[in-house]
Order: C-alpha cells, then sequence, then structure tokens
C-alpha cells in the first residue's frame, strides 16, 4: 500500500476514531476522520479519498444519506460499513448503495484492516482495468482519426470484396458517401479494363513482403451532374489480408483485405506531359528528332524482316529566316505551325512528320513499293507549301526543298538515311530550291569533298596558308591611286594559289568566314600601319564582308576595337557589303552600318546593280560610293549594259555618291568611262590584285612617277 492512499473515518464514537485512525497510519495509510457528515462532505470534496469507512448510525444525518451524496457527486471512492445494526433490509440497502463490505459491531481490529487490505487492492484490480479500458478507447479513437484524417484512401473489403469500410479521403477521392459504398462489390468502382489487375490487390491474402505493393489501379469516380470533376483517377495502392483466429488450435482464418491507396493521377499527368515534352516539339506539337529516331529505327527493323522499303525525307524551307527577319518571330512560329499542318494533311495517318529544329522537318514514309511513291508525296508537299500563307493581313510565301533517301539502297540504319536525305537536300538547294531530289552517290562525294575544304580551310588558317593581296583603285582625272581592295587569297600546299570562288562558299556555310574575315581584317590593318610609317598616303583600304559577319552581334565593335588596337584612322578603312547581304536584315545591317560610319568608316555597296537595292533603300543607308558590278562592264558592248552602266551614273550623281566601277580590263572600257565621268576605276588594265610588297611597290612608283610629271609640268609652264 501507498502512503498516498488516503482513507476517512466517519463515526460518532472518538475512541474509536482514533484507535481506527491510529493503526490505519500504523499500516502507511493516509486517514482523516470524521464526527459527522457535514466534515464528512468537506474532506470527500477536497481530499476524494480512496476508501470511506462509515457507521450508518449517525446523529445528524443517516449514514445511507451520506452514500447518496456520494453517488450524487460521481465520486469514485469505495466505502466499507460499520454498524450494529444488522438487519436484513439495512444491510441489503447498504450493498445496493455499492459498498464494497459490511462490518458488524464490536468486530476484532485484524479483521477491520484485512477488509481494507482486500479492499484497497481490489479497488486497484478495478482502477488498472479501467485504465486500460480508456487507454484502448483512446487507442481506438486515435487510431478511427487517423485513418479518417489520412491523406490516404483507405478501404477494408470482406473475402467477398465488399467494401466493409472506407474513410473519408476514399469519399472525397471518389465522390460516393459511405453509404453508397458499403456493401459494394470493389469491381463498382474499378476502370473494367484493370479488373484483372484489381482481383489480386482487393482481395490480397498475403502478409507481410509479400503482400501488394504500389500497384497502379485506376478508379471510376460518381459523375455528379452540372460539375465539373474527373471522372477516373489513378490510384498506387499497397493490400494485405487480414485475419482472425477462429478455432482452438489457433488456425487464422481469411476475413478481408486492407487496401491502402494514394492518389497518383496528378503525379502520372506530370509524368506523361514530361513524357510529351522530351519527345514533342512544344510549338508545333510534332515528335522531335528524338521520337522520330526512335520510330525510324523500330520501322528499319520491320522493314529489315519483312524485305520491304520506307523512305526519309529531309525538309527545309525556303527563305524562311527572311521572313522571320523582317517580320519578328511571334509571325515566324506561327508559320511553322501553318506550315507543320500543311505538310501534315499531305501525309497518310501511318506516316511520321517531326520537327527537328529551326525550319527544319524531316517525314518517314513506313510503306513505300518504289521510289516513285515518295516522288508522289514530295510533288505533293512542294505544291502545297508554295501556296501564300496569310497571317495578320501579310500574305506570306515560302517554299521547301526536300532530300529523298530509301532503304535499303540508300541506308541500312536511321543515321545513314537522314544523312543522306539531308545531302539530297542541299542539292535542292543549290539547284535553285523549291524542289526535291533522291540521293545517289555523287552528292556524298561531293559532300565529302565540301567537308574535305573546310577542314582543309581550318589547317590553313592554322598553318598560315592565305594571304590578302591589294588591287589599286585609281581615280581617272590624274591617275593617282586613291585606295585598294584587299583580295584574300590561299597558297594551298597542293592545288596552289586559290581565289575566294573555290573556297567562300564552303567558309561560308561552315561558318568559317567569320574566322577568315577577322583575319583579313587584322592584316590589312596592319599594312595600313606599316605603310603609313613608310609615308606611303592611300585614302583608303576596302575590304568585303559577308553576311554572316555582319550578322554578329559584335560586327561593328570589334571593326571599331581593331582600329583602334592598331592607331589607324576610321576613314582609311572601307567596308563593302552587297544588296543581297543587306537585304538579309535590313534593320540590323543598318544599325551596324551607321554605327562604323558614325566614326568614320567608308561604307560601299559591293557589285551594285545584281541586287535588291532602291532609291529608299540607298536615302536611308550611310553609304559614301557604288561599286558596278564586274558583269555590266565585262558586257558593255551590249546597248542594254550601257544603259544600266549610264543609269547607276546618273543615280550615283543624283545621290551624291561616288561610282566605283570595277571589272575594267580593256582600253576602250576604260574610255567609255572616263567619257561617263566615272571618278574610279579599278581593274587588269591596270594591275590585277598582288602580294602586299608588290602592291606597296606598284603604288610608290606611280606616285613618284606622278609627282615627277606635276613638277615636270609646273617647270614647263
Amino acid at each position: 500500500m501507498s502512503e498516498n492512499t488516503k482513507i476517512l473515518i466517519v463515526d460518532e464514537d472518538p475512541e474509536l476514531l482514533a484507535s481506527f485512525s491510529q493503526q490505519l497510519q500504523e499500516n502507511a495509510y493516509q486517514v482523516f476522520t470524521a464526527g459527522d457528515t457535514s466534515q464528512a462532505k468537506t474532506v470527500l470534496l477536497a481530499e476524494d479519498p480512496e476508501l470511506l469507512v462509515l457507521d450508518l448510525i449517525l446523529h445528524e444525518m443517516e449514514g445511507q444519506d451520506l452514500l447518496a451524496f456520494i453517488e450524487q457527486q460521481e465520486l469514485t471512492t469505495s466505502v466499507i460499513v460499520i454498524s450494529e445494526e444488522t438487519g436484513f433490509d439495512v444491510v441489503s440497502s447498504a450493498f445496493r448503495s455499492g459498498v464494497f463490505d459490511y462490518l458488524q459491531k464490536p468486530f476484532e481490529l485484524d479483521e477491520f484492516l484485512a477488509t481494507v487490505r482486500y479492499a484497497m487492492s481490489k479497488r486497484e484490480v478495478e482502477q488498472d482495468f479501467l485504465s486500460l479500458r480508456k487507454k484502448l478507447e483512446r487507442s481506438e479513437k486515435l487510431h478511427r482519426f487517423m485513418v479518417e484524417s489520412s491523406p490516404d484512401i483507405i478501404f477494408i473489403v470482406d473475402k467477398g470484396g465488399h467494401f466493409v469500410f472506407v474513410n473519408k479521403r476514399a469519399e472525397e477521392a471518389l465522390g460516393y458517401s459511405k453509404n453508397e459504398l458499403l456493401g459494394e462489390h470493389y469491381s463498382f468502382i474499378v476502370e473494367p479494363r484493370c479488373l484483372e489487375q484489381a482481383a489480386y490487390c482487393f482481395q490480397e491474402r498475403r502478409e507481410g513482403a509479400r503482400a501488394t505493393r504500389e500497384e497502379e489501379i485506376w478508379l471510376r469516380c460518381k459523375e455528379i451532374p452540372q460539375i465539373d470533376s474527373r471522372k477516373k483517377i489513378a490510384i498506387e495502392l499497397n493490400s494485405v489480408g487480414v485475419y482472425e483466429n477462429s478455432d482452438a488450435q489457433g488456425l487464422k482464418n481469411f476475413s478481408g483485405t486492407y487496401v491502402v491507396a494514394r492518389d497518383v493521377t496528378e503525379r502520372l499527368a506530370s509524368e506523361k506531359l514530361i513524357h510529351y515534352q522530351a519527345y514533342h516539339d512544344l510549338l508545333t506539337g510534332l515528335p522531335n528528332r528524338a521520337l522520330f529516331m526512335d520510330r525510324l529505327s523500330n520501322t528499319i527493323n520491320n522493314a529489315r524482316r519483312e524485305n520491304r522499303k520506307l523512305a526519309v525525307m529531309f525538309l527545309d524551307l525556303d527563305r524562311f529566316k527572311v521572313v522571320n527577319d523582317s517580320l519578328g518571330h511571334s509571325i515566324g512560329d506561327t508559320l511553322l505551325q501553318l506550315v507543320s499542318e500543311r505538310l501534315d494533311e499531305c501525309l497518310r495517318e501511318s506516316d511520321t512528320l517531326a520537327r527537328i529544329g529551326g525550319d527544319e522537318f524531316m517525314v518517314l514514309l513506313p510503306f513505300v513499293e518504289s521510289v516513285e511513291d515518295a516522288q508522289i508525296v514530295a510533288e505533293k508537299v512542294v505544291s502545297a507549301i508554295k501556296k501564300p500563307f496569310v497571317i495578320n493581313d501579310h500574305e506570306l510565301y515560302v517554299t521547301v526543298s526536300i532530300g529523298i533517301s530509301i532503304y535499303p539502297h540508300d541506308g541500312e540504319n536511321a543515321e545513314m538515311l537522314i544523312k543522306n536525305s539531308d545531302i539530297a537536300m542541299y542539292h535542292t538547294k543549290e539547284a535553285g530550291k523549291d524542289n526535291f531530289h533522291r540521293y545517289d552517290q555523287n552528292m556524298s562525294e561531293k559532300n565529302d569533298l565540301l567537308l574535305s575544304i573546310e577542314n582543309e580551310i581550318r589547317t590553313g588558317l592554322k598553318e598560315g596558308q592565305f594571304e590578302v593581296f591589294y588591287q589599286p583603285q585609281i581615280r581617272l582625272e590624274d591617275g593617282q591611286i586613291v585606295g585598294v581592295e584587299a583580295l584574300l587569297r590561299w597558297n594551298h600546299p597542293q592545288q596552289g594559289l586559290l581565289s575566294p570562288s573555290n573556297f567562300i562558299t564552303v567558309a561560308e556555310e561552315s561558318g568559317l568566314i567569320c574566322e577568315l574575315g577577322d583575319w583579313v581584317l587584322e592584316e590589312v590593318l596592319s599594312v595600313i600601319a606599316d605603310w603609313k610609317k613608310d609615308g606611303l598616303k592611300v585614302e583608303r583600304f576596302a575590304i568585303n564582308f559577308s553576311g554572316k559577319e555582319i550578322e554578329q552581334n559584335n560586327f561593328a565593335d570589334k571593326i571599331i576595337d581593331s582600329l583602334k588596337k592598331h592607331s589607324v584612322d576610321a576613314s582609311q578603312l572601307e567596308i563593302e557589303v552587297t544588296e543581297g547581304v543587306l537585304m538579309r536584315n535590313i534593320e540590323n545591317s543598318l544599325a551596324k552600318i551607321k554605327q562604323l560610319h558614325d566614326v568614320g568608316v567608308n561604307i560601299a555597296i559591293d557589285d551594285f546593280g545584281t541586287g535588291y537595292s532602291s532609291l529608299s533603300l540607298l536615302q536611308k543607308l550611310p553609304i559614301n560610293r557604288l561599286k558596278i558590278d564586274r558583269s555590266f562592264i565585262q558586257d558593255m558592248e551590249e546597248s542594254t549594259d550601257r544603259f544600266i552602266i549610264e543609269a547607276i551614273a546618273h543615280m550615283a550623281r543624283g545621290l551624291k555618291l561616288e561610282m566605283v566601277a570595277e571589272g575594267v580590263e580593256q582600253d576602250y572600257q576604260l574610255r567609255y568611262l572616263h567619257q561617263l565621268q566615272c571618278p574610279i576605276v579599278q581593274g587588269f588594265v591596270f594591275s590585277q590584285g598582288v602580294p602586299a610588297d608588290e602592291a606597296k611597290s606598284f603604288i610608290a612608283s606611280t606616285q613618284a612617277m606622278l609627282d615627277e610629271q606635276e613638277k615636270e609640268q609646273r617647270l614647263s609652264s
């Protein structure tokens, strides 16, 4: 017994109170006494004793009334009655009131103490039982709360597959109330295509590690009219068998299945979206290169087994960059979408159309009997694309260049078929665009040659095989050399001296033109600085620049920085660009040309008369001179060409632009241009392009001769 055990003794006999109190205290009880019911009530309420020893016969109030008080106050105090009364009615009434025991006075002290101990022992057992029951109740409530509040969907089905329990999350996810689901078979909510799979999950009998884990099943939701809700959800479930002991031997009896599931609909949707983005072009919705390669590889495997042909088409839009640069990327994107739709209309359902980047597309024709089948499709595509596209009141025209390769003749794997169709497409580009060609071996040989040239250019740059030649520009009025044009030459180790016509196209297509251009700029500026030190007076050094070079964001800044680096005056440099280059992206080109012109760099339009220039364009451009294309000079005996030359001369004078005629090789050409008052000419009639040292000597000797002539004229006068 604990010292904390409280006992209240209620009796009118002080001696009895004192005797009982002493004995109980000696036995480690905490004792309270009361001589009347009033004191007893106070102690009961204040101390809540575990045991009340009560004499039923009290002066102020019957002990029965104190028992009623205990019941009224819902006190848990155990009661032992001591009394001289032995009548049946009194005793039975006491026990009906819930007393633990009844001792008749007089009684032995040992009997009294034994009764107290037994009462306390029984009370402890009862209290332990009550505590355990409360814990179980709390545990059950907690478990039920956790189950009902769980973010997971929880089912319990009986051994027949009928729902016997569903939590609130299940109700929320499916749209059914608990009453609508209880008693229903699990097939009531399972998608038909998942029924076979669900049979194992919803009637799982296994326990432990062998039980069902992370199985995906689709469930049908309740259809609620006029509410935008999902009609089905995907769940990822775990299920385990539920068993109970059913016989004396302790054998377990299967009673049902416990299912815990999680709604993974959004996760699966996200995974589906990620997968879609990985294998589709987001602008057009078409398959991308990765998906195309996968389908092509599978189709090749099937074609190999079935001994049949297939076709690959490589498509590239012509003039798309012009549309994109002039009207903006938004219009360009819309155009690509419309092109995709039009291409798709030309194909069969079994064909695959993919966008592989920019304005490039690929087509897989998995079933072709002959080359002609692929050519028929290509003809349809070419015809469809050349029809106008209307976007935001813009009527746009583009064409398409197509290359075709046929399995197995043109390649036995995906990489080779795509490569060869690409080669055929470039052949179409070179042949005039807006058409198609099937791959043949000669194209590959040419492509290999171009690749070889590209590699040789790289080697030539590293090993210093390139050289700048200079061709003088002569002022007809006095014969003075007013400028030189820088001309790139390649001292090829096997082929000798090569002009740009032999390699410039490859350089532009490969992007090496920018590296070559940077090298030429540095070389020319070094020559300008050296000649200046030697006292050689040349007003301008002209350098040709390609479209790819001008398209560089730092084009103008790079030239200005190089001028400062070599301490060369900007007025000594002339930038030559063709009309076609300017028209590729007029706004971008204009900004860079203006930036250079503002610092003093001269601007010339090269090959004038062969491009797209108009008077309005010439007025916009901050240019200093026009260079008449050599084709007009070569054929000037033709009246048409003379008319063009004269028209250009009049236009140049009207716009206050200096005119330069290049390609002058004959005396009669020189005489005509002199009569036309063309101020500056260049060509073989004076000098071809020569290395820097030769040009320097030629210019120095010419200046010395002219200076001597001028001196003689002064003396003679």
